[in-house]
């Protein structure tokens, strides 16, 4: 759970260390070893200590140390694989040989039982040497080596083997034959100086590495480096004692291992920070942020606005939620390649912090949205927030070589109002966004009842459209279509048409858009045009001089690879012939699928099949499109056709239409004529065919055969227009 509150610019920063109590101590530790190391320089203040007594202490010094460097060690071996870096392994390693070096150095002190050969000051002295040497180049490891994750466990078993090499090589001549080794300390006179130099020289390799530490602080900021840089300087700080005392027991001796122990806990705080503590908070992280656009994850803001529905106090103002949404950004991954899209929600993410309120949480809550909360405001207060935002998309990004302008939609919901728990506040939201991406796209939407009433009508049109045609809700309607100079008619037009036991009479304007959205749209379109061809044959076998069947085929249908295949076979089944059957796809449909259209139209001519084009006029048609199209129809839509005679652009785009049609010698339809003045300018232009109100609406499969067997053949001198839904996929 998020702790608290803060700023956006405190959440955007690297964390702080936090100082602690012990940080006090070792800092006034390491200025009293200036005034210590004075003191002890002087060999007449160095006090001498009984055997016996030093022994004890130095027993408990070098025993936390080795506990120390072991930790480190098994620390680093603990560590599960997919959080085990480099750095980690190697440290651990080099630790393990400190540890080793360590316990040899206690084992051969003067006063230990002997270990392989007599011990002596010079022979531990080796061991120590060796100890500090090692822990030098562990923490130049730590900050040279790279923070790259070493996930086989081969790697770990390489370094230590040849750790356990190392420290034998080195250990078996001091143990051994320690009298070959070069001298350490000479009783009655103390260091030589040889002792003295290395002692300096570990200093140096602690001083340096301390340096190195610093001036690349921001590299490895995850670590707790403000441990690590106390530890080196008071593990230098010890190294000068040890070049200074003139007997094993003296109090320089003793004050070194104390710099030592208080190192070393710092040195463990350092590193347990780095092998396991960073890790955890690495995840942590992931889980709360997000990796690409580093703003905060869509569980970390279901947490917060959980944290705002739970904090919020009778009477105060509520808090708001945005939800921001790009438009068409699959485009762009589609088009310039998905690392460019990254690169864009990376520039709209910086953008959004840029536009917003200090005091507003953002997150990205999944692919190209991102949430926005706002607390103690009011919705006004929030759409002006919404409105920044958009006009903060105005200007295009550059993305390397390229400019992309993308505009957003934003949906927003108030709390209390519009939901008391947090998953129904982001469900709002998001049919708000969706609701302003309807109404045109670069807009937003504030959620009302009213839309929650319509998502709940919808949901249930969904649920139970499902099911269906099983249960026999479908049914069919037919109007006919009548040619204009006889009057007589000439085919027919299947409608679906829906009566839910729930619902009632649902409107085709309703229930067809729901079905395209779900892909319920091809198994009804299937079933719808089985069914009509199936009309079709029993009217064919009654006798009856039926005309076409036109039916009407979706979008979605019309992408269908095999929707010839499809065809082919229903007619088959039916036995209706391919020149009676005319499918109805819109100007959209076909220009939409440009590329894939001209296959399936080629192939469904190749049936036999007549093709018409719907409500044409009312998409982008490009004009060279129809020469290409295996096209036989067009169809005018009832838009233009309700402003005729009275409205010249209707009057002038009907004219077009209708010439158009004649040079590319296809016949015209026109949809919705409902009055005898309609129907006359039709006739006047020299359109082919009509359907509407004025000759007949869509009726019954039982009405239609009656018509058939003595149709009327001299229109209506009055008939009055009558209203109703748009047309549609498979209904009208």
């Amino acid at each position: 759970m998020l702790t608290k509150i803060v700023p956006n610019a405190a959440r955007n920063s690297p964390p702080a260390l936090q100082l602690h109590v012990s940080y006090w101590i070792g800092g006034a530790l390491l200025l009293l070893s200036i005034p210590l190391l004075i003191w002890q320089s002087f060999p007449a203040n160095q006090i001498t200590l009984s055997v016996s007594g030093f022994l004890a202490l130095h027993s408990l010094a070098e025993t936390f140390s080795i506990v120390v460097a072991a930790l480190i060690f098994f620390t680093a071996y603990g560590t599960r694989a997919a959080m085990r870096s480099l750095r980690s392994v190697a440290v651990g390693c080099a630790f393990l040989g400190v540890a080793v070096f360590d316990t040899l150095h206690f084992l051969s002190y003067v006063g230990m039982p002997d270990l392989v050969s007599a011990n002596s000051p010079h022979k531990s002295i080796w061991f120590w040497l060796y100890g500090r040497v090692a822990a030098g180049l562990a923490l130049l490891a730590y900050v040279l080596v790279p923070e790259s994750h070493v996930d086989r466990p081969a790697v770990f078993r390489v370094l230590f083997a040849m750790t356990l090499l190392a420290v034998a090589g080195l250990s078996l001549p001091v143990l051994v034959a320690p009298q070959a080794m070069p001298g350490m300390f000479v009783d009655g006179v103390g260091l030589t100086p040889l002792k003295i130099g290395a002692e300096w020289g570990v200093f140096a390799v602690y001083i340096a590495t301390a340096v190195l530490i610093y001036a690349r602080r921001k590299i490895i900021a995850h670590g707790d480096t403000s441990s690590l840089l106390l530890a080196l300087l008071l593990m230098a700080a010890g190294e000068l004692f040890f070049t200074m005392y003139i007997t094993v027991n003296s109090t320089a001796n003793l004050l070194g291992h104390v710099y030592k122990v208080v190192a070393y806990y710092f040195l463990y705080r350092a590193l347990y920070s780095e092998v396991v503590r960073q890790p955890y908070v690495r995840i942590q992280n992931m889980l709360t942020h997000d990796e690409l656009t580093g703003l905060y994850s869509r569980t970390a803001f279901n947490e917060e606005l959980a944290q705002c529905i739970e904090s919020h106090r009778e009477g105060s103002e509520g808090c708001a939620l945005l939800l921001f949404g790009l438009d068409r950004f699959k485009n762009v991954n589609a088009t310039l390649g998905h690392e460019r899209g990254d690169l864009l929600l990376r520039a709209v993410a910086g953008r959004l912090r840029q536009a917003l309120p200090e005091d507003a949480f953002i997150a990205r809550v999944g692919g190209d949205n991102f949430a926005v909360l706002l607390r103690q405001v009011t919705v006004e207060q929030a759409r002006h927030v919404g409105e920044n935002l958009l006009k903060a998309m105005d200007r295009s990004f550059e993305i390397g070589e390229d400019r992309i302008a993308v505009s957003a939609s934003i949906g927003i919901v108030n709390y209390p109002s519009d939901g008391n728990t947090a998953s129904l506040l982001l469900r709002h939201a998001e049919l708000s966004m969706h609701r302003a991406k309807r109404a045109g796209r670069d807009c937003l939407a504030v959620f009302s009842q009213e839309l929650a009433q319509e998502v709940e009508r919808r949901a249930r049109i969904e649920s139970n459209l499902r099911g269906a045609v099983e249960r026999g809700e479908l049914v069919l309607h037919f109007q006919p279509k009548v040619a204009l100079d006889s009057g007589a008619i000439v085919g027919w037009e299947a409608l679906l048409r829906w009566s839910s036991p729930e619902l009632g009479a649902v409107s085709p304007a309703e229930f067809i858009p729901v079905a395209e959205e779900t892909a319920l749209i091809l198994p009804i379109g299937e079933w719808v045009l089985r069914e009509a061809c199936r009309q079709l044959a029993r009217w064919q076998e009654l006798g009856l001089d039926t005309g076409s069947m036109a039916v009407n085929l979706s979008a979605r249908q019309f992408r269908q690879t095999n929707w010839a295949e499809v065809t082919k076979s229903i007619l088959a089944e039916t036995g209706v012939q391919p020149d009676k059957l005319e499918l109805e796809v819109t100007e959209t449909a076909i220009i939409d699928n440009a590329d894939s259209a001209t296959v399936i139209l080629d192939k469904l001519r190749a049936l036999g099949v007549r093709i018409s084009v719907d409500d044409f006029g009312t998409g982008h048609a490009a004009l060279r499109y129809l020469n290409t199209f295996p096209i036989d129809n067009l169809k005018i839509d009832r838009s233009f056709v309700s402003d005729i005679p009275d409205n010249p652009e209707s009057v002038a785009i009907v004219r077009a239409i209708v010439g158009l049609a004649r040079s590319l010698e296809l016949r015209v339809i026109a949809e919705g004529v409902e009055t005898q003045a309609q129907f006359q300018h039709l006739r006047g232009e020299g359109c082919d065919e009509m359907q509407g109100h004025l000759f007949s609406p869509s009726i019954p499969a039982d009405r239609c055969a009656e018509m058939m067997r003595s149709p009327p053949r001299v229109m209506p001198a009055n008939a009055a227009a009558v209203s109703h839904g748009g047309g549609s996929a498979l209904g009208a």
